[in-house]
């Protein structure tokens, strides 16, 4: 039996829906939209992000990091 992804509440796949929603989550933590992409397309690790930006990190020096 294949995996099936349902449609979410606006038509597009759940999938797609996380993945805007992590890039949003990066780019709230400082990142330009094309690093934010990057670690959404990396499946980055947004809490341990957070950590590193909280600590006094430059987005750019995180980016690094956890790529």
């Amino acid at each position: 039996m294949g995996y099936r992804v349902e449609p979410a509440r606006d038509g597009l796949p759940e999938t797609v829906l996380v993945l805007r929603w992590r890039r949003a989550q990066f780019v709230s933590l400082g990142f330009s939209p094309r690093e934010a992409s990057a670690l959404m397309r990396a499946s980055a690790d947004i809490a341990e992000v957070r950590k590193l930006i909280d600590a006094g990190c430059p987005p750019e020096t995180a980016c690094r990091i956890v790529l």
